[in-house]
């Protein structure tokens, strides 16, 4: 029996995927993916459970700017965020804000202030159990404020 693996390049690695519904379930397949948000009434994406695989990762980048919200939430309870994201505002000044460690197991970005504009990037790899580290760089209005929030 023949095994044939294709090389690895920069298409085959890192391939995008748009987001224009309104709820996301984000999936094994999407390893690696960059999900494109595209959808201004705001989307809500969910992480897949902490039990898929150590190291699994996915890159989020607001494509249009969301007058909705933009969440991202865990699907498994005790789930927690950790790392920061920087948030910098077109209008006042740059920011760095972190989850608490405790209790954050939602990312949530309600208004222009928490980075919903377009062009900011955000990525969520997931380090064992209930475990998330988030990092990542918000495109935001006003004076930067944490998306990072509990249920």
């Amino acid at each position: 029996m023949s095994t044939y693996i294709r090389k690895a390049n920069a298409r085959r690695t890192r391939t995008s995927k748009e987001i224009t519904t309104a709820t996301y379930q984000i999936k094994a397949g999407d390893h690696g993916k960059t999900l494109m948000l595209k959808r201004a009434a705001g989307i809500t994406l969910t992480l897949p459970p902490d039990d898929i695989f150590e190291g699994f990762t996915i890159k989020m980048i607001v494509r249009g700017s969301f007058s909705g919200n933009w969440e991202v939430t865990c699907e498994t309870d005790g789930d927690l965020f950790f790392g920061g994201v920087a948030t910098v505002s077109v209008a006042a000044k740059a920011d760095y804000f972190k989850p608490n460690g405790s209790s954050n197991d939602t990312f949530k970005a309600d208004s222009d202030n928490k980075g919903r504009l377009q062009g900011g990037w955000i990525e969520f790899t997931l380090m064992g159990a209930n475990e998330w580290l988030v990092n990542g760089t918000l495109m935001g209005g006003g004076t930067p404020a944490t998306a990072f929030a509990d249920t």
